[in-house]
């Protein structure tokens, strides 16, 4: 909000018959929104700062191995066997660019 939307704002609170208990209330749901809006701004920062960037520093070692500790490790159990997979149902891809791609390697 602008200056003038602010000074419009406090106008419209003074001329409210608010008792000292209810500005008391304003004033603290109006503090806990200022906290909960600063500590996400915050948390935007963190995350900008730790991320790598593409002309920027990657994560050091240590920032890395903590971020992957929070994830559960891969087994050969979570991938399926492809050795068992029939390959009879998968169409052929008979692309002319893929296979001029492949033929230099052939």
């Amino acid at each position: 909000m602008n200056t003038v939307s602010l000074n419009h704002l406090w106008s419209y609170l003074q001329g409210l018959s608010l008792t000292a208990s209810n500005q008391r209330w304003l004033g603290e749901r109006l503090i806990e929104a200022s906290a909960t809006a600063k500590a996400k701004s915050d948390t935007v920062e963190i995350n900008y700062r730790t991320h790598a960037h593409k002309h920027g520093r990657g994560l050091s070692d240590e920032q890395l191995a903590a971020r992957l500790a929070q994830y559960a490790s891969l087994t050969d159990d979570d991938f399926p066997n492809l050795s068992d997979a029939d390959y009879a149902n998968y169409a052929r891809s008979n692309s002319g660019r893929i296979m001029k791609g492949l033929e230099k390697w052939l």
